[in-house]
């Protein structure tokens, strides 16, 4: 299974010709409903292989080019691994598959163009952070975004932590039930006792952890979230130097935690953040639109042409909307006439793959969230 990246959805935004069928639908892992999955990717090959008949394939020529994504009925351990959703795409010169960790809709495409919104959805994701988790026993960096979070292998802050040999106090982080369970309040208590030795200590290391953390977070510019007991959180503070600390934490102990506790704890602070730029985006839309400035757009056809000349600073579409068109090659304008065909494609997603190329950031939204009761809405640069 081919990695999701920019370059990949921009290859298979050029494709176009006949027979691309694209397929998104909800899986699970385990119980019945994993089961169910396959019953339901059955049910939509059928209806796969009817849409490609109507479209002039032969039954036979349909069966076979839809046998790669058919043999996967039969893969017991395929369904195993599983996400949220399972994306296929099928033409007569290849077939890909991704699992992805965000929900959607059933949905199939025939056409001469893949459906690429789901993965134009994933891919813009906005959310992406660090994550420095502290404690005495082990000290770990993570780069995580909104579905997915991996560790940093950093040998120097590895042999830091060997090294370093802890203040008492810190030592019942490894130890006490309390600590374990993630509580402060023992540790608190430790600090107001600590000597003033042992807090320049625990000060000292902590600056040379932050000087490995800057050295491979300087070209990041990502947020780091910090995961610790509470006193540590402040030491840390006063001696960091990267530029892009959260003012926030995750307080507690992060010894024993999953990569799946250390995402749901992150997400809780860093979502409400993003969210907040989002609304700001929005309202910065709307302060245009109402000054009927030349900056803000409602016109799908124009955002288009405006991102294919790089100059979509924002754009705003509505998920699971489709408006089909071509570019005029004589007069160099985007002409909608929502028809599915050669030289035709979903103008609403070439803008966002071309948007994203040239730097803009984009909005995959619910209907419901979009700041007007349209498909597409742009902030322009000039």
């Amino acid at each position: 299974m081919e990695k999701i990246s920019f370059d990949l959805l921009k290859q298979m935004m050029e494709e176009d010709h006949k027979g691309l069928v694209s397929i998104y639908m909800p899986t699970w892992r385990y119980g019945s409903e994993a089961g169910q999955s396959r019953i339901q990717l059955k049910n939509i090959l059928k209806e796969a292989e009817e849409r490609l008949v109507s479209m002039g394939y032969g039954g036979r020529e349909a069966a076979e080019l839809l046998k790669p994504c058919t043999l996967l009925l039969d893969d017991a351990l395929f369904w195993q691994k599983q996400d949220k959703t399972l994306a296929l795409f099928i033409s007569e010169s290849s077939f890909k598959h991704f699992r992805l960790p965000i929900t959607s809709e059933e949905t199939l495409s025939v056409s001469n163009k893949y459906y690429l919104r789901p993965l134009i959805k994933y891919l813009s994701s906005d959310i992406r952070f660090n994550v420095l988790t502290l404690s005495q026993s082990e000290i770990k960096l993570y780069k995580a975004g909104a579905y997915d979070i991996e560790r940093v292998d950093v040998p120097e802050i590895d042999e830091l932590v060997e090294n370093y040999i802890p203040a008492n106090e810190l030592r019942q982080e490894a130890t006490s039930p309390k600590g374990a369970a993630g509580g402060a309040t023992s540790f608190l208590h430790g600090y107001n006792e600590m000597s003033q030795t042992e807090k320049n200590e625990i000060s000292k290391h902590l600056r040379t952890i932050d000087k490995e953390v800057s050295r491979v977070l300087k070209d990041s510019g990502a947020p780091l979230l910090v995961y610790s007991v509470d006193y540590i959180y402040p030491m840390y503070k006063e001696v960091n130097t990267y530029p892009h600390l959260m003012e926030e934490s995750i307080k507690g102990s992060p010894v024993g935690a999953s990569l799946r506790d250390i995402h749901d704890k992150a997400m809780e602070i860093v979502v409400p953040r993003c969210e907040s730029t989002l609304e700001r985006e929005i309202e910065k839309f709307n302060t245009l639109k109402g000054t009927d400035s030349k900056l803000s757009s409602c016109d799908a056809a124009e955002i288009t042409k405006m991102a294919l000349h790089g100059r979509v600073e924002r754009l705003f579409v509505a998920d699971g909307v489709q408006q089909w068109g071509f570019l005029d090659n004589d007069t160099g304008e985007i002409i909608v006439d929502n028809r599915e065909g050669e030289k035709h494609m979903d103008i609403l997603d070439r803008a966002l793959i071309a948007a994203m190329e040239n730097g803009g950031k984009v909005y995959v939204l619910d209907k419901e969230r979009m700041p007007v009761i349209k498909p597409a809405a742009a902030i322009l640069r000039y």
